[in-house]
């Protein structure tokens, strides 16, 4: 019976890290070293100062050298002999690559913890900062966005005065009484991005002259009382705090793919959460309305002018969307409104 012997030498390509043009090489291995020569010079690293890249199909097989260096070998003739040398110890990672079964195993208990983590995991992470971290603490670090926003999509309000005043007004009634929204200020800009209203991290509410001429003074405060919904379940901090989690697992897992994939993502996973935060956003508009005595009425005519509003012409949302379709919105305000009735 014959047995085959591995060849003592194999064949490498090297690389310094600071071109990429690489010097083809002889390795071969002796008392746990990897030995090669480069010109005169001989170099002997040790086997367990060296580091090595997992790789998945027919990729070459990479040696990362403590000075930054790379060995690379070819997988298909190389493999053997880096096993008989003890320099090559695939990871399970790598092992299951050749086992269809164990492989679809792997893939389906990762896309259930993913799924999880999308659809639990990472909104009660958000949450739990964001409630974690003072306020005081919040509006510090975040006072420079609405400066920042300034000259880029905000000018100055052309609002008068008096109009101004009656908002405030507004806004004094709303967080009357109400502890954790006592920093709450607005801020009237003109923008560019048309009739909008939104709440950031530091408690201030932008209304903008757009939509404040494109809607009766009246229902200001259901736009108001939305508003405060997001700042007293702090949305803004918590979406910051999510988008970063999910842009940071999409680059971590995609490695060498386009930044473009974690860029979509990103925005995929914060347009979703952006709907589910607006929903909440209305309920907490509607408890508001209830508690302080306010006709439900008034969020009803809010909703059905937003509506009119929308450019898009549809009433219903899509997936991509960042807000409930006016008719959702208005449903939710007519069964509290039918419950508030029945008491």
């Amino acid at each position: 019976m014959s047995s085959t012997q591995p060849p003592t030498t194999l064949q490498a390509t090297y690389f310094n890290g600071q071109v990429l043009k690489g010097t083809p090489v002889n390795v071969h291995c002796g008392a746990g070293q990897l030995v090669f020569f480069l010109g005169d010079t001989k170099h002997a690293i040790a086997l367990r100062s060296v580091k090595r890249s997992e790789s998945f199909g027919n990729a070459p097989i990479v040696f990362e050298l403590p000075d930054g260096a790379t060995l690379e070998f070819d997988r298909e003739s190389s493999r053997n002999t880096l096993k008989f040398w003890n320099a090559l110890s695939p990871s399970w990672f790598e092992k299951v690559q050749y086992h269809p079964t164990q492989w679809l195993l792997i893939s389906l208990v990762s896309i259930a913890f993913a799924a999880g983590l999308y659809g639990q995991g990472l909104p009660l992470i958000g949450k739990w900062i964001a409630f974690a971290t003072p306020q005081s603490k919040v509006s510090k670090f975040m006072e420079d966005v609405l400066p920042q926003l300034d000259g880029v999509i905000f000018q100055p309000s052309n609002l008068g005065d008096q109009a101004k005043a009656t908002h405030q007004r507004q806004l004094k009634s709303l967080i009357a009484n109400q502890a954790g929204l006592s920093h709450v200020k607005l801020a009237f800009r003109s923008s560019k991005i048309g009739p909008n209203a939104f709440a950031l991290p530091d408690g201030t509410i932008v209304l903008t002259d757009e939509l404040l001429n494109s809607l009766p003074a009246e229902i200001i405060p259901g736009v108001l009382a939305h508003e405060l919904g997001h700042v007293e379940l702090r949305h803004m901090t918590r979406r910051l705090l999510q988008n970063a989690m999910v842009g940071t697992l999409i680059a971590t897992f995609s490695r060498d793919i386009s930044i473009l994939v974690s860029t979509l993502g990103t925005q995929l996973v914060a347009q979703h959460y952006s709907r589910e935060f607006e929903r909440e956003a209305d309920l907490f508009a509607i408890e508001l309305f209830v508690k302080q005595g306010r006709d439900l009425a008034a969020l009803e005519l809010l909703h059905e002018k937003l509506g009119s509003l929308d450019q898009s012409g549809s009433r219903n949302a899509s997936y991509l969307d960042s807000h409930p379709g006016a008719d959702e919105r208005l449903q939710l305000i007519r069964e509290k409104q039918q419950n508030k009735e029945a008491r």
